[in-house]
């Protein structure tokens, strides 16, 4: 008894709370982030956002071949999110922390392609199923491409965005929302 409560008296000194005292889970998809659940400060340098229309390529980076084109395989399945400084990615394998990556992210509506190079921050197995999410860590994005990122995330989080995609869910077969 005093073991825990010794353990709860120290986890709330360090900023941690108990699990009791966070509010329930909504299972609504505009959940606010943990740091704003739990009342910590955002820690994140660029806010991300949701990137329902991207196609987005990975490569690893294994020398000069690869990055010619020649001999490479797209490790991602789909983006999850994205911000100036990085991507969050579902992949098929888990790929291991510190690997060097050319990123390729193509979004129709600009018309325009982001490439660049990234490091695997970190990667972890889902907790639903087999696949794998991966940070990417954006390295010497050019300028003209986090421009290019600042505006999606314009577009993105704009109502007219949200009230679109709204409309698409509302009008489509329920067996294709699955």
């Amino acid at each position: 008894m005093k073991k825990r409560r010794a353990s709860r008296e120290m986890g709330e000194v360090m900023g941690e709370t108990d699990s009791a005292n966070l509010p329930p889970p909504s299972g609504r998809k505009n959940e606010p982030t943990s740091s704003v659940r739990l009342k910590r400060a955002e820690q994140r340098r660029n806010p991300r956002f949701k990137t329902d229309e991207a196609t987005v390529h990975l490569y690893i980076k294994k020398g000069l071949l690869t990055t010619l084109g020649i001999g490479r395989r797209n490790e991602a399945r789909a983006a999850v999110n994205l911000s100036e400084g990085g991507i969050l990615l579902a992949t098929g394998t888990k790929l291991v922390q510190g690997t060097k990556v050319q990123v390729r992210i193509e979004i129709d509506k600009f018309n325009d392609v982001i490439e660049t190079e990234g490091v695997i921050a970190w990667c972890f197995q889902s907790a639903r199923d087999t696949s794998y999410y991966a940070g990417i860590e954006f390295r010497n994005l050019p300028a003209a491409q986090a421009t290019l990122i600042g505006k999606m995330r314009s577009w993105f989080t704009s109502p007219e965005y949200k009230q679109k995609t709204a409309t698409r869910k509302r009008l489509a077969p329920p067996e294709l929302l699955q």
